[in-house]
């Protein structure tokens, strides 16, 4: 039997794949398939898009240009380059499912322009409800294969631990309802998401905070770029609320509290320019001002092409600002920058493997390379979609054969990663969620500095919470980057250094030992199923 962890776009796609092949599967959510935004994590939240070459004037080739470009220097371009190719290829199976996207009055697919992007490659799905559009497509794919006994779904189930069994996957740990509950497997593909629920601001379900990252770190799994987390510069000031870039790809401009558009003072590109710039942009200018909000004018797009676009376009947009008691078809809209996106995550090759045997991982909780150090916009539903199939075909793969290749770059990041000892055994002052919060918040927001990391280190050892090693490890990894790159900027070091140009990964150590694990010396035991490629 095969277990997948997490019904978003990794999830229900690998399931899916494994299920139509025929091979046993059962699905761990944490909420209630279809029934609860829980189960659906950030996949139902995303309104961007997909980002897919498929229009007349655009080209796989072109899509990995801009990838690379947006990643600042740290993409690997062969991944990049399935994302890129295989995406395309996945986005045109779905819509031969029947999958909704929107179209022009001709029938033909519609594409919207979003930040660092060269080419109009954005498709959408009831305008700004992609995400909510393509979960739902999704979880009723699976919830007909299960109605079917193709497949089997767990809900309301916890993800606790992973197993490890001479140096491979044995088991899945969980609580449910029922209590705590252990899955016998030698194949786990963790979909569950990253952690930027963690962070005090975030357009992030607060209930995604690495736990199926943290899982696979404690079994001794290498985990890369924990420093680079994606702040999206628009989310609304006092909820976090995400306004999409796709309303600066229509038109929409950023301006500071004294009405001044600041982006065009600080890139090329302006509004559009990489989300990392215009977020560090956007907190210069909340400094400079003393203010908490800089203002979305979307005033300009009704200006440009009439009243009620905004309704037409963004209809979830405009209901949700609403409820706000905001009309931006007249108002600016107070937006600050939130904690949106990791590129940190479980290391994988371009199949989804990590570095511990039968354990794969697809979605937000892996790093897989294909974003470097800051992602382009609207790549993740598609990554999803690529690497989620790879991993089911990986997963098919191992249960017929037992052999655990992992590739390159996967190979270089095992042999180079950095312990960070855990403090899981130190005993704990603090134990209330908001604390860890507020310091994760306070040291590892847009801007970082060495003091305050080696701070939040030490802060971390009084800390009952079961998050605290993941911020290690985010930590440590923020420490040893003393440069300024893509979503990590250190204030000490505010410009980027060619001699770092490169990924870093770490492992969690601990004195504790387990079967099959030697964490004192920071990595798994080899074994038999273990095959350098």
């Amino acid at each position: 039997m095969i277990v997948v962890v997490g019904a978003g776009v990794a999830g229900l796609t690998a399931v899916q794949r494994l299920a139509t092949a025929g091979v046993p599967v059962t699905l761990l959510t944490c909420g209630n398939l279809g029934a609860d935004a829980i189960s659906a994590g950030n996949t139902a939240l995303a309104q961007g898009g997909i980002a897919a070459a498929l229009g007349p004037d655009d080209s796989a080739s072109l899509h990995l240009e801009d990838t690379i470009q947006a990643g600042a220097g740290l993409v690997d371009a062969v991944t990049a380059e399935i994302l890129t190719t295989d995406g395309a290829d996945r986005v045109r199976e779905l819509l031969d499912a029947g999958f909704p996207a929107d179209t022009d009055a001709q029938g033909e697919l519609t594409f919207g322009l979003e930040a660092a992007h060269s080419r109009a490659r954005v498709l959408h799905a009831g305008e700004d409800s992609t995400g909510a559009a393509l979960s739902v497509f999704l979880t009723n794919r699976v919830q007909r294969l299960a109605a079917t006994g193709r497949m089997h779904v767990i809900e309301q189930a916890s993800l606790t631990e992973l197993m490890v069994t001479n140096g491979s996957i044995s088991a899945v740990r969980y609580t449910s309802p029922a209590g705590a509950q252990q899955l016998d497997t030698s194949t786990v593909l963790l979909a569950t998401g990253g952690y930027a629920g963690l962070f005090p601001t975030t357009s992030s379900s607060a209930a995604i905070t690495g736990q199926g990252l943290l899982a696979a770190a404690r079994v001794g799994a290498v985990v890369a770029d924990m420093e680079f987390l994606q702040f999206h510069p628009t989310a609304l000031v006092g909820t976090g609320e995400l306004l999409s870039e796709a309303v600066r790809g229509a038109g929409a401009v950023l301006r500071d509290p004294a009405g001044h558009r600041f982006l065009a003072d600080y890139h090329p590109d302006a509004d559009l320019a990489p989300r990392n710039v215009v977020a560090r942009a956007s907190f210069t200018v909340l400094e400079q001002f003393e203010s908490s909000a800089v203002f979305l004018d979307a005033t300009v797009i009704e200006e440009r092409y009439g009243p009620g676009t905004l309704a037409l376009r963004f209809p979830q947009l405009t209901k949700m600002l609403m409820t706000h008691g905001i009309d931006w078809t007249r108002q600016y809209v107070p937006v600050a920058p939130a904690a949106h996106y990791c590129m940190g995550g479980v290391a994988t090759d371009g199949y989804a493997r990590t570095s511990v045997p039968g354990l794969l991982a697809a979605g937000e909780v892996a790093s897989t390379g294909v974003h470097g150090a800051n992602r382009l916009a609207s790549n993740s539903l598609l990554e999803g979609l690529v690497f989620g199939a790879r991993a089911a075909d990986t997963a098919l793969r191992f249960r017929q054969d037992a052999v655990w290749q992992v590739a390159s770059p996967l190979r270089e990041l095992m042999s180079t990663a950095k312990d960070v000892v855990s403090g899981r055994a130190l005993m704990a002052e603090h134990s209330e969620p908001d604390y860890l919060q507020r310091l994760i918040g306070k040291h590892l927001g847009i801007m970082r500095h060495h003091d305050g990391l080696v701070e939040l280190l030490a802060a971390l050892e009084t800390i009952a919470h079961p998050a605290a090693d993941l911020v290690r490890l985010m930590t440590a990894a923020a420490l040893a980057r003393t440069e300024s790159r893509g979503g990590h900027w250190r204030a000490d070091y505010p410009e980027p250094d060619a001699q770092q140009n490169r990924r870093t990964g770490w492992r969690l150590t601990t004195t504790h030992t387990d079967p099959g694990h030697d964490f004192a010396a920071g990595r798994i035991k080899e074994n038999a199923l273990y095959v350098d490629a």
